[in-house]
């Protein structure tokens, strides 16, 4: 559900850039994102920016900030965003980019993702470019510098000037809303805001207690946190069929994340329905994940019914016969090996026999 805003924040935030106040900038020049819906709970809005350095954003759908905002930036920073243009190649690229092309002609299609749409104007030309799926790493980085330069988290999400601004106003983390965005952070992995909501007393519980926060977490630094304030590492979402616990949530992020979680008393053998941490984390085969498990004394078999080892060669007949990773999993921070989960598994067997 979108969260809607309660203060107007300041209009005058300026971002630090590093170009030159003095750098030319085109009298037309404007430059413009809009992020469409998707399959879920994606940011919708658009974001303008001109040639004096007003940036206009406009949100629609699972914001904090739905409806109109101002801001003003630094010329030289829109003189670093078209140099940025001019240095992809942006008024050169393709008008649209809908999925991924191989180099042996198959392609990848991925259906439910956002579209980002980005439009330049300057010295009299205008190029509008659709990325939807497949478009080159530069485009990525130029969305993702068009936001940062015009400091949208702020109304997307919330920044730490903003935070700092709502709580001076009488804004109270302790609400409703500051448990939402607490739990934001937490899935943004945005460890100084969730430091600072917990700090002015978020609650890490909810509302609503979908899911324990420690199953949101995406990084050591962010379970140390949560740990600190007292969430439970073995903590399960409360009416859910076969409840994972934040261990077994760990198949597909960074074994960090397993490590920390271990280290503040995790069960490491724990079982939805027969099926433990390590199960999980083999059939990924992410085998860093794996090994943390394994040196922390997990049992290799990994479930009562069908073994860790042999999900684990099940995943990689799968995988050989789909060899094409979608754009999801390539976003993941793990890399599959399920030959060398195969060796970890194997070893640990011939261990426990001994």
């Amino acid at each position: 559900m979108p969260i809607t805003m309660v203060v107007l924040l300041a209009s005058t935030i300026l971002v630090p850039v590093a170009a030159p106040q003095d750098a030319p900038v085109p009298a037309d020049t404007q430059i413009s994102l809009r992020r469409t819906s998707c399959l879920g709970p994606c940011p919708v809005y658009t974001v303008t920016i001109d040639a004096g350095g007003t940036v206009t954003f406009t949100g629609e759908k699972f914001v904090r900030v739905v409806g109109r905002r101002t801001a003003r930036i630094d010329r030289g920073a829109v003189a670093r965003l078209l140099a940025r243009a001019e240095g992809i190649g942006f008024f050169d690229l393709k008008d649209e980019y809908r999925y991924i092309r191989h180099p042996d002609g198959t392609t990848t299609m991925v259906t439910d993702q956002p579209t980002k749409i980005v439009t330049v104007t300057a010295r009299g030309r205008t190029k509008r470019v659709e990325n939807y799926l497949g478009g080159p790493e530069g485009l990525g980085a130029f969305e993702r510098e068009i936001d940062e330069i015009a400091g949208t988290k702020r109304w997307i999400f919330v920044d730490e000037a903003s935070l700092e601004g709502l709580l001076r106003s009488g804004w109270m983390a302790t609400s409703d809303e500051g448990a939402q965005l607490l739990r934001g952070a937490i899935e943004r992995d945005d460890l100084p805001i969730a430091r600072a909501l917990i700090e002015a007393g978020a609650a890490l519980g909810g509302p609503p207690a979908q899911v324990p926060p420690l199953l949101m977490a995406r990084s050591a630094a962010m379970v140390t946190l949560l740990v600190q304030t007292g969430a439970d590492p073995n903590d399960r979402p409360i009416g859910a069929v076969a409840a994972r616990t934040p261990l077994m949530s760990t198949a597909h992020k960074d074994a960090a994340v397993a490590e920390a979680l271990l280290n503040a008393g995790a069960v490491v053998d724990a079982t939805d329905d027969g099926r433990t941490a390590l199960f999980y984390a083999a059939c990924a085969g992410n085998w860093r994940v794996v090994n943390v498990l394994l040196s922390a004394g997990a049992d290799p078999r990994g479930s009562k019914n069908v073994s860790a080892a042999e999900c684990t060669r099940q995943a990689r007949q799968a995988e050989a016969s789909y060899s094409r990773r979608t754009a999801l999993d390539r976003g993941r921070p793990t890399v599959e090996d399920f030959d060398r989960v195969l060796a970890l598994l194997g070893d640990a067997e011939k261990r426990k026999k001994r």
